[in-house]
């Protein structure tokens, strides 16, 4: 050995349960953040490409843009790559039969193909769906939507030739065309006229999934798409240009500067929408894909940036310090527990600069023994999270996929050695101090043993073994307050990270309708059958069927039941004073049926559901929790009014003038058949179907929802559906079973993965702890085997060390969970200028918490007690630790 810095590899072997301590520290902390990181990793890929297919890959559209402006935009150096799309044409498929046009007076004159030509771009961006078959990848070649092939006179064949006279659609007393602008192209008028202008030969290659949601015009405008490169760009057509950017830096500014530079003239901006929706454009329509663009952090609202890039950075903050406290706690122990050797060091002429060295040196040696251990634990333990994640899915949940990014791995060891780094830094200082011939003196202790009061309390509960514990707590206050910060720590950590489920799980609710099919009936001239009801209902592919009721009412809402902040932020709606009060016409008086009342019981948060009593009593349950944007991005989740469980209410149907009373009996969040808050910022009365004829004067409905049987086949009820509209036109349904599915699938990998999370944080706090816990008390042998000597009996000793943990969890339980309780309030301030949602005290966490910290406590003495019992007093009066 040449200098003093080469006893560090000696001490690491000589005390290998020591050092094994150590290294277990640095283990669970490189864990945490390489679960964390894998974890975050492996949503956000899931969300992207979720996104993606939703929204589309594309990061900025432009529609209407001139033909000898398309290869700027692709050009420009900007743009990293661009879809293109084009107006094709229209097509007839059939002219609307007499009879349906009897059945239903608002009938479009035809039943249209809208063709567009997407090149290869487009269809990856625009993420087309297909049914079944291939997409386009020829000139000929034609995709159409499964939803339109009914019509077709003879249902075209995958692989056939189909001959689409391609026109435009025109006022038949004018002889002007009609003039849209978007690719959804909904709409019609009664006086419409088709014009024929080129024919054209397309071979059929695949089939579009019908919409999940449908709309007014969707059984008469069928979509339909072609390839066309577009290598021959007509100068004199309007296109459609989605485009990928190199970088996302200031999007708003250099698209601006991109249209500025065309000389395009006025350009309208919005969000981006899904495809087959539009708004009406003056001139060139922009819209920003920010549902893909808030998950790069470049959305155009800065505040809803600034707010993630917080919120994240303080989650990032949290774990960082709490690593370091962990991995200070077991070095700072060690050190104090080797005062004397480092004393002796200096007692033979080594210098502060070179203890401090040893310190260091022992670190960084148990960081590339540790760290490297650590990637290696928290990747497999995502690997089984993952693999159980595929086991419990069968097959459902495949989408979901591990992400093992080697940046994350490089940041989490780079963490984690800077967490050793910080956390030997302070003892190595102590170390340091040592004065040579104190250190010898105090046999191995750093800290001076101060008079403690007794503690009564403890004495008066748990007799002199209880003052015995609180006493040793009292009176080595650094090592009681290292051994409670790592558990409170812990604590703290569980807490935050289960608020951020609570968080997750509030804004991330299912998306899609929870039923698997609805049938409307538009036609005018009568109303639904309730023989169709019943044979629905009678279905044995049928779980529920629920009649729909539901007719927009005016509504006097008081002033005291408005909530003061959506007033703020959108007074507009309570503008028309009237009897103490606001009237408002965009309400709206439902019913599911009876059946559907005992459904919704579940969903209630207030009151409760008695079908009598609401009959009796004009009883109403309300709606009023909306989801909205406000003008800078940020999303919020509030109550648009305040009733409680007694208040009435006066309403009316817009038919009617006079007033009627209803009695709220309870509130819920969402209706029946959505997991999602109402976005259209009305307050929604739900009763039942005596209530709303006696309110609205008529007990028609228009529509059915039906929930499906998961267990059997579908095609009875599809069967009967598609005969209802091929018998009457006023029928149309709409089938939902896709988007059920995938609703279920996100909700149960949302689960799966909000759990695991927990999991990782619930495993790894409950390790520290006991790890923690069970180094003090090993470390304190030699004390232990003192109080034995003196004739403390192994009982005894036994009930002391259990009181001493239950003390610990207590003190710790109480600090962190105000500490955690403080800093979850803290994370989800940061994230609500993103997303604005109710803060709650996170009671069942705290309750968890609580008690998880005094049984961990107790389990973090089975060890230490077992290795005293075995312990020989005078071999361990004689040795070190």
């Amino acid at each position: 050995m040449r200098s003093y810095t080469g006893l560090t590899g000696k001490y690491v072997k000589v005390q290998k349960k020591r050092s094994l301590l150590t290294i277990f520290g640095i283990i669970l902390s490189v864990t945490l953040l390489t679960s964390i990181g894998t974890m975050g990793m492996s949503y956000w890929d899931k969300t992207v490409r979720q996104t993606i297919r939703d929204f589309g890959n594309y990061h900025v559209s432009m529609n209407n843009i001139p033909g000898d402006a398309v290869n700027k935009i692709e050009n420009n150096t900007t743009v990293g790559s661009a879809g293109v799309a084009s107006r094709e044409g229209y097509a007839i498929i059939r002219e609307s039969k007499e009879k349906e046009k009897k059945e239903d007076p608002n009938a479009a004159p035809y039943r249209y193909l809208n063709v567009k030509g997407y090149d290869a771009k487009a269809l990856d961006m625009l993420q087309v769906k297909l049914d079944s078959g291939r997409l386009p990848t020829k000139q000929n070649e034609i995709i159409l939507s499964a939803s339109s092939l009914s019509y077709f006179p003879v249902k075209p064949q995958l692989g056939e030739s189909i001959s689409l006279n391609l026109g435009i659609r025109k006022e038949a007393s004018t002889g002007k065309e009609l003039q849209i602008s978007g690719l959804g192209d909904f709409g019609w008028g009664l006086d419409e006229a088709f014009e024929a202008q080129s024919e054209q030969q397309y071979t059929v290659v695949g089939y579009m999934k019908r919409p999940s949601t449908g709309d007014w015009s969707s059984r008469y405008i069928f979509p339909a798409i072609t390839y066309d490169d577009h290598q021959n760009i007509d100068q004199n057509k309007k296109y459609f240009v989605y485009v990928q950017m190199k970088s996302l830096d200031h999007i708003e500014e250099k698209t601006d500067n991109m249209i500025a530079a065309l000389q395009l003239g006025h350009a309208e901006k919005d969000t981006a929408k899904q495809l087959d929706k539009d708004n009406d454009l003056k001139d060139i329509g922009i819209e920003y894909n920010n549902e893909l663009l808030k998950l790069y952090g470049k959305s155009t609202y800065e505040g809803v940036n600034l707010s993630l890039s917080l919120a994240i950075a303080a989650v990032i903050a949290i774990v960082m310090i709490s690593t370091i406290a962990v991995i200070y706690n077991t070095f700072h122990i060690s050190v104090l527990e080797r005062i004397s050797q480092f004393g002796m060091l200096r007692c033979i002429g080594a210098t502060p600069a070179q203890i401090r060295k040893i310190v260091l040196q022992e670190a960084a040696l148990l960081s590339l023994i540790g760290i490297p251990i650590g990637l290696l634990m928290g990747t497999l333990f995502m690997k089984v999270l993952f693999y159980n994640i595929s086991l419990i899915a069968l097959g459902f949940l495949n989408d979901m996929r591990m992400v093992i990014s080697v940046p994350i791995l490089i940041v989490a060891a780079l963490l984690g050695l800077l967490s050793v780094y910080f956390s030997a830094i302070g003892p190595a200082k102590l170390a340091a101090r040592v004065s040579p011939l104190e250190a010898l003196k105090s046999t191995g202790k750093v800290e001076q043993v101060a008079k403690v009061k007794t503690s009564h309390v403890a004495q008066k509960l748990f007799g002199i073994i209880g003052q015995f514990a609180s006493r040793n707590l009292k009176r080595n206050k650094k090592r009681f307050r290292i051994t409670a910060l790592s558990m409170i720590i812990s604590i703290v950590l569980f807490i935050v990270f289960s608020g951020l489920v609570d968080f997750m799980r509030q804004n991330t609710q299912v998306s899609g309708a929870q039923y698997s099919y609805s049938l409307s009936y538009d036609n005018l001239a009568g109303q639904m059958d309730d023989m169709v009801y019943e044979h629905i209902a009678g279905l044995d592919a049928v779980d529920h069927a629920y009649k729909f009721y539901n007719s927009q009412v005016a509504a006097i809402i008081p002033e005291d039941k408005i909530n003061p902040e959506y007033m703020a932020l959108n007074g507009g709606r309570y503008v028309v004073a009237e009897d103490e009060g606001y009237r408002t016409d965009n309400n709206f008086l439902t019913s599911y049926g009876d059946n559907g009342l005992e459904a919704l019981e579940a969903k209630l948060v207030a009151g409760k559901i008695d079908k009598d009593t609401m009959n009796q009593e004009n009883g109403v349950i309300v709606q009023q929790r909306i989801r909205l944007f406000t003008d800078d991005g940020k999303e919020k989740i509030l109550d648009q009014t305040e009733f409680k469980v007694g208040d009435h209410i006066r309403i009316r149907d817009m038919n009617s003038h006079g007033y009627q009373t209803v009695t709220v009996v309870g509130i819920v969040n969402q209706d029946l058949l959505s997991m999602e808050y109402n976005s259209s910022q009305v307050v929604t009365f739900i009763t039942t179907p005596k209530v709303y004829k006696q309110i609205t004067g008529h007990d028609d409905y228009s529509r059915i929802f039906i929930l499906a049987n998961p267990k059997l086949s579908n095609k009875p009820i599809t069967d009967y559906l598609q005969s209802l509209s091929e018998k009457d036109a006023g029928f149309n349904y709409n089938d939902h079973v896709t988007e059920i599915a995938q609703a279920h699938n996100d909700a149960m990998t949302l689960s799966i993965i909000l759990y695991g999370f927990i999991g990782v944080i619930v495993v790894i706090a409950l390790l520290n702890i006991v790890n923690t816990v069970s180094t003090n008390l090993i470390l304190r042998t030699k004390e232990f085997a003192v109080l034995k000597a003196i004739g403390m009996t192994q009982r005894e000793l036994k009930k002391m060390i259990i009181l001493e943990g239950v003390f610990y969890g207590l003190f710790a339980a109480t600090i962190g969970t105000i500490l955690g309780t403080v800093l979850h309030y803290g994370i989800h301030a940061l994230f609500s200028g993103a997303v604005d949602t109710a803060w709650s005290m996170p009671w069942l966490s705290i309750g968890i918490a609580f008690v998880g910290a005094v049984v961990a406590t107790l389990l973090a003495t089975i060890w230490p007690l077992h290795r005293l019992n075995r312990v020989n007093i005078v071999e361990a009066l004689r040795t070190e630790n």
